[in-house]
């Protein structure tokens, strides 16, 4: 009679990938090896090489997974409403724990675009698209002026907010929480008043 041999653990894609980020978040590419995530993750080489034959590809399947889920949701309605959840969704994106998997990717990228390009070109250009939508359609409504461009609108909104963040001590990270709120309303606001914004109904 032969032995049927061990299980597959449907739990291993799920925990490797999340030792992954964490280690790349923590290290980069630099100092990234398939060895550390299988300590991390407490999963053994041998299943670790069958599945990811490299890290580059244990990289790339970590990052497409994550980015595909962390697409933020199609939005209707006021823009500066819109633009609150928007900048508190980066906001929150860079101060949870994954938060600098996101940033290092995308320097990386410049220098190893085959290994980051798809991942997170997929990803930008999908929120790109959902943050025109939202431009546009406040374009529609009068809320901006005609031939308002989104790309600027967005950029200035994601680059003050990524520009803070890097430059906020980690010490100081507490009190970027405790204000996060009255920081990001500051900013929308800031961005809105710059572009002409014209709030409904007045």
């Amino acid at each position: 009679m032969s032995g049927r041999g061990r299980r597959p653990d449907p739990g291993l894609e799920s925990r490797v990938h999340g030792a992954a980020l964490e280690l790349y978040g923590e290290v980069g590419w630099a100092g990234f090896t398939i060895d550390a995530v299988a300590r991390r993750a407490r999963v053994g080489k041998a299943a670790m090489y069958n599945r990811w034959e490299s890290k580059d590809k244990l990289i790339a399947d970590a990052l497409t997974s994550w980015l595909s889920k962390s697409l933020p949701p199609s939005r209707t309605g006021p823009l500066r409403k819109n633009l609150l959840d928007m900048a508190t969704d980066i906001l929150d994106s860079y101060l949870e724990p994954r938060g600098l998997v996101y940033l290092r990717a995308q320097v990386e990228a410049r220098v190893y675009p085959e290994l980051f390009g798809q991942a997170l070109e997929t990803f930008q250009r999908e929120r790109i698209r959902r943050g025109r939508a939202i431009v546009l359609a406040a374009i529609e409504r009068g809320e901006l002026p005609g031939g308002t461009s989104p790309a600027l609108v967005l950029d200035a909104l994601a680059g003050i907010l990524t520009n803070h963040f890097l430059s906020t001590p980690t010490s100081q990270i507490p009190t970027l929480l405790e204000h996060k709120t009255k920081y990001v309303e500051e900013t929308v606001d800031f961005v809105l008043s710059a572009v002409g914004y014209r709030a409904p109904g007045a």
